[in-house]
């Protein structure tokens, strides 16, 4: 089909059949222009000539058959769903049509198909819910190598691909050229704009291995088009932040080294130089960002509190932001305790406070005589303002979007100074990665725990053996300690079929009579579950029935077990940062995974990572083995936020030379082309740079 209308890159309803519904569609995931679309490249490419073995599938596999329909139904409810039978040879499959059937109403008993999808088994029916479906007949010649495009739903692969084949013949019929001159793609050896194009969304080739090849390179020239995009705009960053001034923290130690030597406790050798490393940034000039990263339990809120007392006696002011109220409520007695016997003044900004109260802490902080303000998102607001700004710390930053970390920034009223930034993380990640993804920023790792903490024993269970998993929780009960039980979701979902709050709380209500169980999620008030989380504290609370709420910073010295249910639905790094919230004092502590029957032998392999490794670090370099590229543990939630489109962290650590070694080419490219170069990937200086 000819493109007739007068297309830009903001037009995309100028291609052919995208209207303002798909439009909406495509936006959701990340498709605004024809150059978002042209550059949305495909995960991996299917070799259609390898066909699955119904015998040997597992739920939730992605596979490839190839049948013959036998029977065609349309159920008769308000919202009909179409269902085939499909014969494969040797067995049956059922594929499932659950909206928009009119569209599958070609499809005829006798019909030659090829179905590609998610199986799911479901006891004795095997079944594909809105498979690809192609028929093949000899009038038309199929493709055996195809791009695979993560469209999450939104649109199907067919209207994907033909969509991508609109904005290709659209920017080749433009003749732009190339951004890299010939030299420099020879240097680099990648290919040129338009072959990349190619090789990544057009296999020519029905040799699979043939066109997997050239696919990897066209998608390494991309990769680097992104990675050189990030290191320009790193470099830009860099030159004006330093431009920037920061507060004078030049005092004497004496004071400080008094406050720590009052802790009850003693610093390990890694708090101790994060400290040091904290201090002589703080010395600069010009203001600093510094990522502080340590597994669940090593002391990061002890660095937050010594750095926060460090720009106290500077006398400046710190900002304390934190995902959730209860985390707030938790940091803010904490500190308050350490703080004892200190001039030091510290107050909480939630949202279900009483106006009044609002209106005080908001007058106290601009006015300098709150030394340390805590608080959620409250802290972002317009009309909270501080004196003397000197530090922000962000817990658990990358629950926080960079707009919003960047606002705290210019909420000082003397605004010719900016405060440093510090910002924590109990997310590892594999220490190869961490030169690529914290580039150009301060990075501190804390690698120990305290030393009288144990390792947390945690075992894989079958969902069946609940009566072996009562047992054990009873011994844990007899020894007065404290139990978090934690769920995917809070109510009955048919479509997910995992265990949920409501349900687990009646059950263990039955079968633990006389037990005190709490429950805490999202759907309470806010007033209602800090009275929880009280409650659990004091000990009030035997079992906390619980979802993911309590995943960061929750700190109950007593609770000594963890149960997690369904652990399959949620990635390594929420499980190591759930396995956490055990194991805070010197008694030896438990974590169960409830795995339901179904749960398939590779969800399993990556659990059995949870049995065999305590660190975080361990546990990160573990699931890159097991997942490779893409979202592996740490990477979406270590607050990198790079906010790639494509590249993943293996990307970045696999390229990290020849990308260095490309940006001595980066002289020889003129300004426009480095500013199409920006704008190709869609970032501008806010964006991905902004830690």
């Amino acid at each position: 089909m000819a493109i007739t209308k007068r297309l830009d890159d903001r037009n995309l309803e100028g291609l052919p059949g995208i209207g303002p519904a798909t439009r909406v569609q495509l936006s959701k995931i990340g498709i605004t222009r024809i150059s978002d679309l042209i550059l949305f490249l495909p995960t991996f490419l299917i070799n259609k000539t390898q066909l699955s073995d119904v015998n040997t599938i597992e739920n939730g596999e992605s596979c490839l058959f190839i049948g013959i329909i036998t029977k065609v139904f349309q159920t008769k409810s308000y919202k009909p769903n179409l269902i085939l039978t499909v014969d494969l040879g040797d067995s049956k499959i059922q594929i499932r049509f659950l909206h928009k059937i009119v569209i599958y109403s070609g499809l005829k008993v006798d019909m030659k198909v090829r179905l590609s999808g998610i199986i799911r088994i479901k006891g004795k029916i095997t079944e594909m819910i809105h498979p690809e479906v192609e028929i093949i007949s000899s009038k038309k010649e199929i493709e055996n190598v195809v791009p695979y495009y993560k469209t999450k739903k939104m649109v199907s692969q067919k209207k994907i691909r033909t969509f991508i084949k609109y904005a290709f013949d659209y920017i080749s019929s433009r003749n732009t050229s190339d951004i890299f001159s010939d030299s420099i793609l020879g240097s680099l050896k990648i290919p040129n704009h338009i072959d990349a194009l190619k090789f990544c969304h057009f296999p020519s080739s029905n040799d699979y291995d043939e066109s997997n090849i050239n696919f990897e390179l066209g998608r390494q020239r991309f990769v680097i088009e992104e990675l050189l995009a990030y290191k320009l705009l790193l470099l830009e960053a860099k030159k004006t932040y330093e431009t920037n001034k920061s507060y004078n923290f030049d005092i004497g130690d004496s004071a400080l080294d008094s406050f720590i030597s009052s802790l009850p406790f003693a610093l390990t050798e890694s708090q101790k130089k994060a400290i040091l490393e904290i201090k002589n940034s703080f010395l600069k000039p010009h203001p600093t960002k510094r990522l502080v990263q340590g597994d669940v339990g090593s002391g990061k809120t002890v660095i937050a509190l010594i750095a926060a007392y460090y720009t106290k006696l500077s006398n400046l002011q710190t900002a304390l932001l934190v995902p959730t109220e209860i985390l707030a409520d938790q940091h803010t007695v904490t500190f308050k305790k350490m703080f004892s016997g200190h001039p030091v003044t510290i107050e909480c900004l939630k949202n279900n406070l009483s106006s009044c109260e609002k209106s005080r802490i908001i007058e106290s902080t601009l006015s300098g005589k709150t030394d340390i303000l805590i608080g959620t998102h409250s802290l972002i607001q317009e009309n909270v303002n501080f004196l003397k700004l000197g530090l922000i710390i962000v817990d658990e930053q990358h629950k926080f979007g960079i707009n919003q970390r960047l606002s705290l920034t210019k909420k000082s009223s003397e605004n010719i100074y900016t405060p440093h930034e510090l910002y924590l993380s109990a997310t590892p990640i594999p220490r190869s990665l961490s030169l690529v993804l914290y580039e150009g920023l301060d990075y501190t790792v804390i690698n120990e725990s305290p030393k009288n903490r144990k390792i947390i024993k945690t075992h894989i269970i079958n969902h069946d053996d609940r009566s072996i998993l009562y047992d054990d929780i009873s011994k844990i009960l007899d020894k007065n300690g404290q139990v978090y039980w934690v769920c995917s979701c809070i109510d009955y979902t048919e479509s997910i079929e995992s265990e949920y709050v409501n349900g687990i709380y009646e059950k263990l209500s039955n079968r633990f009579v006389t037990t005190s169980i709490g429950m805490l999620h999202g759907r309470a008030n806010s007033k209602d579950n800090s009275k929880v989380m009280e409650n659990f504290i004091s000990g009030k609370i035997q079992i906390l029935v619980c979802t993911t709420m309590i995943e960061v910073g929750v700190d109950v010295a007593n609770a000594t077990c963890i149960v997690i249910e369904d652990p399959d639905r949620f990635g390594l790094s929420q499980l190591h940062q759930l396995r956490g919230r055990v194991g805070r004092s010197s008694k030896q502590s438990f974590c169960y995974l409830v795995c339901k029957n179904d749960t398939s032998n590779q969800a399993l392999e990556r659990l059995k990572a949870l049995t065999l490794y305590s660190s975080g670090f361990n546990i990160a370099e573990e699931d890159l083995k097991l997942r490779g590229s893409g979202d592996y543990l740490g990477y979406k939630q270590s607050g990198a936020n790079h906010n790639f489109k494509l590249a993943t962290p293996e990307d970045a650590l696999h390229n990290y030379d020849l990308v260095r070694d490309s940006m001595n080419y980066i002289d020889k490219i003129d300004k426009k082309n480095k500013n199409k170069l920006i704008k190709r990937w869609g970032k501008d200086s806010t964006d991905t740079i902004q830690l």
